[in-house]
Order: C-alpha cells, then sequence, then structure tokens
C-alpha cells in the first residue's frame, strides 16, 4: 500500500512536485504518464524512501519492494548473476537459493548467456532486463517501475509485460509505474493519471485518472 499526503519537493528551490495526494492499495496498479522530466521519478523517489519530501507525509506498507530504477545501477564489478543474487540475499539466507532464483529470473528474461559478464559489456537493453530480474527475483510485493520499457525492442516488451502479469496473478502486488509511452502501458490495463506540467500536482483517488491543480485533500 502507497499513501501519499500533500507532498511537496524541491530541487535548489525550485519546486518539482506542488501537491502530490496518492494511494495505491494493496494490490492495486497505477501508472503516471508524462513526459521525460516532468517529475514523475521524484514521485516514486520519495516512495522509495530515496528522497525527503520538503511538506507532507509518506505511508507505505511493503515486507519485500522491488525497484526497477530509470538508470540501473548495477555494481559495474561484479556479474549480471551476482547483481541478481546480491538482491535476493537480502531476504534469502541460502546462496544456492538465490543463486537458483536469479538463473531462473535471468533464463525468463533471455540473459543466461549474458550471467557471467559484467555489466559493462552489455548493451542498454541488456541492462535494463537485469535491471528488472533483480527486481523480479526478490518476490516483491510492492514494485516500483520507473521507464521498464526503455531501451527493449518490442518482442522483450511483450516478455516483460507477460512476466509482470503473471506475477501479479500469483499474488497482490502493489504497483506505481512511471511512462512517457502509453502504448507500453496500456496493454497492462492499470490506472493511469496524467501529468501535464511541473511541478506536478496529484489529487487522487478524486483525480480518476488526470491531474487536477485545485487543493488535495487526505483523510
Amino acid at each position: 500500500m502507497i499513501e501519499l499526503c500533500d507532498v511537496a519537493v524541491s530541487y535548489a528551490g525550485l519546486p518539482v512536485l506542488a501537491r502530490v495526494s496518492l494511494v495505491v492499495p494493496v494490490g492495486g496498479m497505477i501508472c503516471l504518464l508524462g513526459d521525460s522530466g516532468c517529475g514523475k521519478t521524484t514521485v516514486l523517489n520519495v516512495v522509495a524512501g530515496l528522497v525527503r519530501p520538503d511538506r507532507g507525509t509518506v505511508r507505505v506498507e511493503a515486507r519485500r519492494p522491488g525497484y526497477v530504477f530509470q538508470k540501473d545501477r548495477l555494481i559495474p564489478w561484479r556479474s549480471v548473476r551476482q547483481n541478481v543474487v546480491l538482491a535476493l540475499l537480502r531476504d534469502v539466507d541460502d546462496l544456492e537459493e538465490a543463486s537458483r532464483r536469479a538463473d531462473e529470473w535471468l533464463e525468463r528474461l533471455g540473459l543466461s548467456d549474458a550471467a557471467d559478464r559484467c555489466p559493462g559489456e552489455l548493451s542498454g537493453g541488456m541492462r535494463r532486463r537485469v535491471n528488472l530480474a533483480r527486481a523480479f527475483a526478490v518476490e516483491p510485493d510492492l514494485l516500483l517501475l520507473d521507464e521498464p520499457f526503455a531501451f527493449l525492442d518490442d518482442s522483450m516488451v511483450g516478455v516483460v509485460r507477460d512476466e509482470i502479469l503473471r506475477i501479479r496473478r500469483e499474488r497482490p502486488v502493489t504497483l506505481l509505474a512511471v511512462s512517457h509511452v502509453r502504448a507500453h502501458i496500456e496493454p497492462l490495463s492499470p490506472e493511469i493519471i496524467e501529468i501535464f506540467e511541473t511541478p506536478v500536482t496529484i489529487n487522487h483517488p478524486r483525480d480518476k485518472g488526470e491531474t487536477k491543480h485545485d487543493s488535495a485533500h487526505c483523510d
């Protein structure tokens, strides 16, 4: 579950988020759709605890969050397999089990042949898939997806969408995604909130699919 109430964030005095109130219930799926650079990633980073808001409250209930970062944040001196395993070791004590789960997800995303390579040897699309495998492998109850289909060809976009849908069929995953490509997101059938300008103002669930510029209300 995600609950933001009247959140504001500024960088160097420039407002990026003005009044953001957003609720994503357990098992809910919302996508913030808007142009690059409009502030969508800042919303995700507030939810993840990576950005502290200037104002407002943040409530997130999740035991195993998975975050697909816009920049992959892979450890360059570790292999692809090791990058995924390290994420799993937060919750999995058995290294053999962590390696098994890592290999399973690398196979699902077509990366088995690259398991022993380092991130610097990979294309942008392959690095994106490692980023996705790392988030999916932890069996998350909260998924934060920042442009999850970036750098992927059309066939792999379909594979990744299918995996997201399969994960959500298996357990009640709360999902918040951001994208600037409607065609990538719509097949997932999320609730879409469009962002038209910066600073971002969201008042959801009252918005029902679009941003507004009136005052937010939080219970």
